[in-house]
Formats: structure tokens, sequence, C-alpha cells
């Protein structure tokens, strides 16, 4: 793969990608994960709202979280899907209720306990996860191709760790579902 170059603010150019975020101008930042998170959590957000447009999975974050985790597990409530969406209860009622509204899942009661609400994909959720399926097969070749193979599989490997160590509260207790949400057990 080529590279390109960039500019860089203060006007210098380079074509490493590193040479970018000069040390001197970001101070502790330089060496900051989370700065660095964050660069690309935005950069990857715009890939996404771009490649999702015109659908009911546009506009803000949770959405594709949530339809994964209701098709995977059904009947699982949105307190158990909420840590994974990073949603607080109000923001990920709102959530829920958008994607009830798109016609992409359901939420009946829980035979067992009226005030547990239960959530479940429709067809047309169904047929909304093979789009985002189609996308994240593109993503890692259109938004990660600076990426080797085996520096991918590192990348993930590694956000995985840390996004599970922030699933964990303070007291080293696991929120409600986490973990199993993904395994199915």
């Amino acid at each position: 793969m080529e590279a390109t170059r960039l500019d860089h603010p203060s006007g210098k150019r380079g074509t490493n990608d590193a040479d970018l975020f000069d040390a001197s101008e970001l101070d502790v930042l330089a060496g900051a994960m989370s700065f660095f998170v964050r660069s690309v959590n935005l950069s990857v957000s715009r890939y996404l709202e771009t490649h999702l447009a015109g659908t009911p999975l546009s506009g803000g974050t949770g959405k594709v979280t949530t339809l994964f985790m209701v098709q995977k597990r059904p009947g699982i409530t949105a307190a158990e899907v909420a840590p994974y969406a990073g949603k607080d209860a109000p923001a990920m009622a709102r959530l829920v209720d958008r994607l009830i509204a798109s016609g992409l899942i359901d939420r009946r009661p829980d035979p067992r306990s009226r005030r547990r609400q239960l959530l479940f994909i429709t067809p047309k959720g169904e047929a909304h996860l093979d789009l985002v399926r189609d996308i994240v097969s593109r993503e890692r070749r259109e938004a990660f191709g600076m990426l080797s193979d085996e520096e991918h599989e590192q990348a993930v490997r590694l956000l995985r760790k840390v996004a599970g160590a922030y699933l964990r509260k303070p007291n080293g207790k696991v929120v409600p579902g986490a973990g199993a949400a993904w395994t199915g057990k």
C-alpha cells in the first residue's frame, strides 16, 4: 500500500501517519491511549454513519450493538444490553423505543414477571444486521487497511481486554449480563 502524504496543522508533511502526532504539540496526549482511542472512534463513527445513512441504524450509537445482542439472546432485557451499548437506563429506554418504532425489534412482557420487558429481533432487524455484516466485512480493509492482519488481530485483542475491564464495576463485580450476553450462557 503506497503511503499518502498528509498535511499537518503546523504545515509539515509526512508519509508516516504517526508523523501527524507531534509529541511537542500534543504534550501529555502524545502518550495517552484515551486520546488515540477517541480519535479512532470519531473516524470510525463517521465511516459507519456514511455507510448506514438512510437506515434506522444511522444517527447515534448503541443501535447496532443492541440488535446483535437481541438477535443472539432472544428475550434479553434492555438493562442487560445497556452496558455494552454504553447507555444509562433512560438513554437505553429511548434507544429501544426508537428500534421498536423502526420495526427492528419487539418488546414483550416476561411471562414470569410482568415488570420485566423482553426484547426480540424482527425480520426487518435481521435484514439490517445483514447490511451491518457487509459493512463490517469491508471495514477492516477500508478503515483499517494500514494494519497488517497480525496488527489488526492484536489491536482487537487488546481493545477487547480494555473494553471488558470497563464493563466491570469498581468493586470487581461483573455488570449483570456481562460476558454471558456474548457467550450465550
